[in-house]
């Protein structure tokens, strides 16, 4: 939609907000975020000059795709380099783009302030494990200064080399995949947080504990913070915009912007810049909407979700059998749980509330309300039905049916050959759905005396049937016990276990290959550690079945979770999706 803007200068026509000439935002879920209030402009003058400072160290990245979007390439993942670095004209030394127009000497250096990131951390409590200095891509951070006491023309000293302050940074949508944000880069850079850069004056080296000083200030009235306003915010105020075009050390990319908008009374259309085109854009992770909560007993609720936005008809799909989702809970804590069934835009879950929740399942029975949004991942099918199976034979205990109902609903439309077993203490969660099966479905209620026979279910097996088993660890056991007894092929038994905790105790990873030391927080996985240092693994289901996350172990404790590894391969591997280490790990990667 095109948007007329007034000017007050006499003379000029209004200044218009171009219509995208792509299909940038096409089907993108509308995000639920409200900006707050705008800062003065006026406030955004005249800093007081910053005290010297010792600098941390310098980082450096290298061009790599981002995970599930091979097309779209990125240098965000940043390494420290705690020693004697090499800066010229053209940056820091090994430094790479993946855009061509960020390979500028207007461009050289990267800036961010490291104070924003306890700030995002609280606003953005889903995606806070990646907020840690380092994660915009910066190749220097300081807590001293940020985007309100830095100016454009800024001549800034480290060591011996020379630095100018050229113009802030224009966030892109990599922001919104490196933090898993949908909005990312709009947020950033309507908070005005986006980091600032330099081009280099005198080359030389920079090393830890250099000082960082301010040389010489020639344009107080034009903090970075205050460019950002008139580029970002305000974007029709021509006045401003002739003496933003006005000073010298403005880098040519934003002043040819601030240009046009003058000569032509025209205001660019940003949204190629911050969403991408559509197979661009994040869907990793999305918005969803509860549209109903419903108790199914006394432990177990349903949920039927829907997505937040519009989306086009063909790219909704039906829920296949065996599919779970992530979702981001609480702020910090994200679980998985199965899919009972639905679309890709619209599906029902079943979670039952733990006595010992950490947190999970109690925020989504007691904190929820019909009307909130939650970020979910991709829906993902990680529990297919086995394709050449003649029969198929599902046993669930508890909330466990939740991993089947789908399953069996797919079984019953295609007229195929199965059976359900379910088995409950008391209360039946799903019993319409289970009901509307017919006679392949058998309930078991232990209050009633009923008690299901795995004996029986399993010996009446043929050498092709397949066995579908979701439970608790003491079901899993005994069907897994009798299998064996009746020697059915280990192909044709398929274990899910319908809780997966991811969190823990801290642990240190130690990557043999890449000569690196990861950190893993108590409710950060492995995996999504790897991913934050820029090492891009495999996954697919990441609740611990599939075993395409699995990493070579080289040395150390794993309290191994997850049943994508078999008992003999657990000595030399892990998943990097559930599994923890206890203490010190050494991965070779």
């Amino acid at each position: 939609m095109e948007t007329t803007l007034k000017k007050k200068d006499r003379g000029h026509s209004p200044i218009q907000i171009l219509p995208s000439k792509s299909p940038v935002r096409e089907n993108m879920a509308i995000s639920t975020w409200i900006p707050p209030p705008p800062p003065d402009p006026n406030s955004l003058k005249k800093p007081l000059p910053f005290a010297p400072f010792p600098v941390i160290h310098l980082r450096t990245g290298k061009i790599k795709a981002f995970p599930g979007k091979p097309q779209l390439l990125t240098a965000i993942h940043k390494t420290a380099l705690p020693f004697p670095v090499t800066v010229t004209k053209n940056g820091v030394s090994g430094d790479e783009h993946a855009y061509e127009e960020h390979r500028s000497q207007d461009k050289a250096i990267h800036h961010y302030s490291s104070a924003h990131y306890a700030l995002w951390r609280a606003e953005l409590p889903q995606s806070a494990h990646h907020f840690k200095p380092g994660a915009f891509g910066e190749n220097l951070f300081s807590a001293e200064l940020d985007e309100r006491n830095v100016c454009i023309g800024d001549r800034i000293a480290i060591g011996a080399v020379v630095l100018e302050v050229s113009e802030p940074r224009s966030p892109c949508i990599k922001l919104n995949h490196r933090f898993e944000v949908a909005d990312m880069a709009r947020r950033a850079q309507t908070l005005l947080r986006t980091g600032w850069l330099y081009r280099v004056l005198k080359p030389g080296t920079v090393q830890a504990g250099d000082t960082i000083r301010l040389l010489e200030r020639p344009c107080p009235d034009w903090t970075v913070a205050r460019v950002m306003y008139y580029l970002f915010l305000e974007k029709d105020k021509v006045e401003q915009m002739k003496q933003i075009v006005s000073l010298p050390a403005l880098g040519r990319e934003i002043r040819e912007k601030f240009e046009k908008r003058v000569e032509k009374g025209e205001v660019e259309n940003q949204d190629l810049r911050l969403y991408g085109f559509a197979e661009h854009r994040l869907d990793t992770w999305g918005e969803y909407r509860i549209v109903e909560k419903r108790r199914e007993t006394s432990t177990v609720t349903a949920f039927v979700l829907e997505a937040v936005g519009d989306a086009k008809e063909e790219d909704v799909k039906p829920v296949e059998p065996g599919s779970h989702v992530r979702v981001k809970l609480g702020g910090k804590l994200v679980r998985a749980y199965s899919v009972v069934g639905g679309t890709t835009r619209r599906f029902e879950l079943g979670i039952a509330l733990e006595r010992q929740s950490r947190g999970g399942s109690r925020f989504m029975h007691r904190d929820t309300r019909d009307g909130d949004v939650l970020t979910f991942g991709r829906v993902t099918a990680s529990f297919p039905l086995a394709k050449d199976a003649d029969k198929h034979v599902i046993i669930a205990g508890g909330i466990g049916i939740t991993a089947f109902l789908a399953a069996a609903k797919y079984l019953q439309d295609t007229r195929q050959l199965y059976e359900l077993h379910f088995a409950v203490a008391d209360e039946v969660p799903f019993a319409k759905q289970i009901v509307a099966l017919g006679p392949n479905a058998k309930v078991y209620r232990k209050c009633l005396g009923q008690r299901m026979d795995i004996d029986r279910i399993i010996s009446r097996s043929d050498s092709n049937t397949h066995i579908y088993i979701c439970g608790p660890e003491r079901l899993l056991s005994a069907v897994q016990a009798t299998a064996k007894k009746y020697s059915v092929p280990e192909s044709a038994i398929h274990f899910e276990q319908f809780t997966v905790t991811t969190s823990g105790d801290p642990f240190t990873a130690e990557l043999k290959q890449s000569v690196k030391t990861v950190e893993v927080g108590a409710i950060e996985t492995l995996l999504d550690a790897l991913r934050a240092v820029g090492i891009d693994i495999d996954s697919s289901c990441e609740v611990g079945n599939c075993g395409t996350c699995r990493v070579d172990l080289c040395s150390g404790r794993v309290e191994h979770k997850g049943t994508g590894l078999l008992e003999g391969e657990k000595e030399g591997a892990m998943l990097s999706c559930v599994s923890r280490g206890i203490g010190k790990i050494v991965l070779d990667i």
